[in-house]
């Protein structure tokens, strides 16, 4: 199963920072058990879609600067502190400024999650890059990665 926790990628600036957004839903499958009658979306699917959109645009910087596409996988979890909850029809507006990016090998990102302006979850990642072996599983991550970025504004 492959599941989304980021509806749009709204602004990259190369090897600097991105920005997107997840709407979060009451038809989300997640809030079947989570909690029935006090729904909450989870922390670590916060996390999850922030690292999904640092994956992203790691991976998205290393293209753009030449280097061959490798898969961006999260090793680290760092000081993550959840500030408040989010429930059905709050947006999560997620930020991701790069910390350092050595393209043969890792990057780092400070992340934040922000509910109406306030910051809701906020933390540290790192991730390394790992060979893409499989020419279908390439062929998936580009479209992935044309579909995400589409319509993003690309501050230079």
């Amino acid at each position: 199963m492959r599941f989304y926790l980021v509806d749009k990628v709204t602004e990259m600036c190369p090897g600097k920072y991105v920005e997107g957004y997840k709407c979060v839903s009451l038809s989300d499958d997640i809030f079947n058990e989570h909690f029935p009658g006090s729904p909450i979306f989870p922390g670590t699917l916060i996390i999850e879609g922030m690292a999904q959109l640092s994956g992203l645009f790691l991976e998205w910087c290393r293209t753009r600067a030449g280097y061959p596409p490798r898969r961006a996988a999260l090793t680290l979890v760092q000081r993550v502190k959840f500030r408040g909850m989010v429930t059905p029809g709050d947006r999560l507006v997620y930020r991701a400024d790069v910390k350092c990016l050595y393209p043969d090998e890792y990057g780092a990102v400070k992340v934040k999650a922000l509910k109406d302006g306030r910051v809701c979850a906020e933390g540290e990642l790192l991730f390394t890059f790992l060979d893409i072996a499989d020419a279908g599983m390439l062929e998936v991550s580009d479209a992935l990665m044309k579909f995400a970025t589409r319509d993003a504004r690309i501050v230079e």
